[in-house]
Parts: C-alpha cells; structure tokens; sequence
C-alpha cells in the first residue's frame, strides 16, 4: 500500500515524467522480464520498484541489476525497500546511460528493461534515450518497453526494427510490451 501512495503522490507532482498513476502490475512485470537470461541488466525508471523486484527474482546470484531512477523520492524508497547487493540504484537520467555502466566497470548489456513513459517525451529526448539505449546494448541485446498507447511504437522502430509486441490486459490500464532486439547491421 505505501507503494501506491509514494507512486500516486509522485504522480501527481509529475505526471509526464511519471506517465502514470498507479504502478505497474505483477502480472505486467512478470511479462517484461519473461525471457531475461543475464548477468547484468538495465533498468530504466524503476518507480517503486514493481519490474525490479521481478528482475532480481530471475538475476543469477553473482548478478548486478543497475536501476537507473531520477526521482529521489523513489530512490529513497527502493533504498529501504529492497536489501539486495545485486541492486546498484543511480540516481540520474537516461541520457547519462553510458556513464553508469562505466561507472560500473561495464561496457555494454544484453538486456535493457524500461518503465519510462516514452510517449510523453519530446522528440529530441526520446531520439536522445532511445539512441543510448542502442548504444548500451551488446549486439542481439534485448530492450524491453511498454506502453499503454504505442505512441513511442515509430521512435523505438527507427533504432528497433525487429520488435514483438505482446499485450497484458490485467494491468490499469492494459499495457502493449515491446522486446525489441538489437541488430548488428543497424548502426546509430
């Protein structure tokens, strides 16, 4: 319940960089990180924490999942919440992509999972994180993005050809998932 509230209050300071009003559902989660085989993973815009606690369930013990989150009042909270080593929250924007990782001695990533409301971004930004992403991920690498009403669907597509997009309906509201996978013979 303190989940709901922190993600309703922060919401309603900042819907557009929020998107919603409510988390994410188990079920939406659970979807976005059905196939994950990795070590390490990116996550972008953890929230409360509903995808991160799914990715930790499937990290190997001797993983790292770096949480990448720009609202300190879910900073604050995930910190408390969750009592992980293989978590490394940074508090930060997706532009700074690269950076993180290099902080943490790591290159590149096979598998980028993303709660951000893309479709409520500019087009300059979300070419901009959408462009680190790419450059992030290693080749065959996975990006994983939902969306409630596909507006990012031609951005994603412009750095993502190959995406397949499921649906889950028991979320509020239903949300389409798109596993996009990188190509080595697109270059950004």
């Amino acid at each position: 319940m303190k989940s709901k509230l922190i993600f309703i209050g922060q919401s309603i300071k900042s819907f557009i960089k929020i998107g919603a009003f409510l988390p994410s559902s188990k079920r939406l989660a659970k979807k976005m990180v059905k196939d994950m085989k990795s070590t390490v993973i990116l996550e972008l815009g953890p929230g409360t924490g509903v995808f991160t606690i799914e990715i930790l369930k499937k990290l190997p013990k001797n993983g790292k999942l770096i949480s990448i989150e720009s609202n300190e009042s879910f900073i604050k909270y995930l910190k408390d919440k969750i009592k992980d080593e293989r978590l490394i929250l940074c508090n930060g924007n997706a532009l700074m992509l690269k950076d993180f990782l290099k902080e943490n001695g790591i290159d590149k990533v096979s598998y980028i999972v993303s709660g951000l409301p893309l479709g409520h971004f500019s087009k300059d930004l979300k070419a901009g994180i959408l462009k680190e992403i790419f450059n992030c991920l290693e080749n065959d690498g996975v990006f994983v993005q939902f969306e409630y009403f596909m507006a990012g669907i031609f951005s994603i597509k412009k750095f993502f050809p190959d995406i397949k997009i499921d649906f889950e309906l028991l979320n509020f509201p239903p949300a389409f998932v798109m596993k996009c996978r990188k190509s080595d013979s697109l270059i950004v």
